[in-house]
């Protein structure tokens, strides 16, 4: 990365940590009211398992990586998906893997094998979220869209990331646009099963939050994760929204409210989630910058 890019990225965080502060500090009476009735030993605590989801979407990123034939360490890719937690907020999907991709470049993967990775990110993550998640969502009767489309949908989702299936498609496609890399079944699996792990501790997160707050209490547990896949799944291919923003939050009220809960408390206390997030990936970044610096200090410089 040129250094006239290193230090735009740096001026965009200091940007945006700054802007954090500034909204914590300007409207802390309105998150004060979010966070209102809550239990906050939760909310402590969803805080700190939100970290683990940097590690298994890292560990996502090493196995792809790995099983096209371009392996690099586990360290790498935690600190560029840390660094690389700021390009959430930017509109249009696309920037949070780019900016992944160009922090993963010096580690060695070519630019196919990472932009393939990216892509293989978004379609196997989106179907497993869909797939499992609405396999939740019918076990725990939260079907609003009808049984013969629920089970159509999971059918369809669950093909789309069979390694049968899901895995000889990528390579049938890496084949028409001349790139050749290996898509085992092997590997495919481990990818998979990432994903299953990284959507399954983002669900339980996202579940322990919303125990935080009596309001939800009479929410299944089941419908809650199933819930939050299929809405974060819809969010996640919102590219104008980032981070989807605004369109999970839609989608969460609409499969969740109910009478019992209405649609407007499920909403601010969604919103609270987004303040953790905000939180977390900004003590992230700042952390990933420091530990970057320090490396690059380290290393000696070029000869010549």
């Amino acid at each position: 990365m040129s250094r006239t890019a290193r230090i735009a990225r740096r001026i965009y965080l200091a940007a945006l940590c700054a802007a954090i502060v500034w909204l914590a500090i300007t409207h802390r009476d309105a998150i004060a009211e979010q966070f209102e009735g809550a239990r906050l030993t939760l909310i402590a605590a969803v805080g700190v398992a939100s970290f683990g989801l940097i590690g298994l979407g890292s560990a996502w990123w090493q196995s792809s990586l790995a099983m096209l034939g371009h392996p690099v360490a586990f360290r790498d890719t935690v600190l560029a998906t840390a660094r690389s937690l700021p390009a959430r907020y930017v509109p249009l999907g696309v920037t949070y893997a780019a900016s992944r991709i160009a922090l993963l470049a010096p580690a060695g993967p070519p630019l196919a094998a990472l932009t393939v990775t990216a892509g293989l990110e978004m379609m196997v993550s989106t179907a497993v979220a869909l797939a499992v998640g609405l396999a939740l969502l019918g076990a725990a009767g939260g079907l609003g869209i009808g049984p013969a489309w629920g089970a159509a949908a999971l059918i369809a989702a669950t093909v789309a990331v069979a390694p049968l299936v899901g895995g000889q498609a990528v390579a049938r496609l890496l084949e028409r646009l001349g790139i050749r890399l290996a898509i085992t079944r092997r590997g495919y699996l481990r990818v998979l099963a990432w994903s299953v792990a990284y959507w399954t501790w983002a669900a339980m997160t996202f579940t322990l939050y919303l125990r935080a707050f009596p309001a939800a209490d009479a929410v299944g547990t089941v419908e809650v994760a199933g819930a939050f896949m299929v809405a974060w799944a819809v969010g996640f291919l919102a590219i104008f929204a980032p981070q989807g923003i605004g369109v999970a939050e839609l989608g969460l009220v609409a499969l969740l409210a109910s009478e019992d809960t209405g649609g407007i408390a499920l909403a601010a206390v969604f919103a609270g989630y987004r303040i953790v997030q905000a939180f977390r990936d900004g003590l992230a970044a700042v952390a990933g910058e420091i530990i970057a610096i320090r490396r690059a200090r380290r290393e000696p410089a070029p000869k010549g």
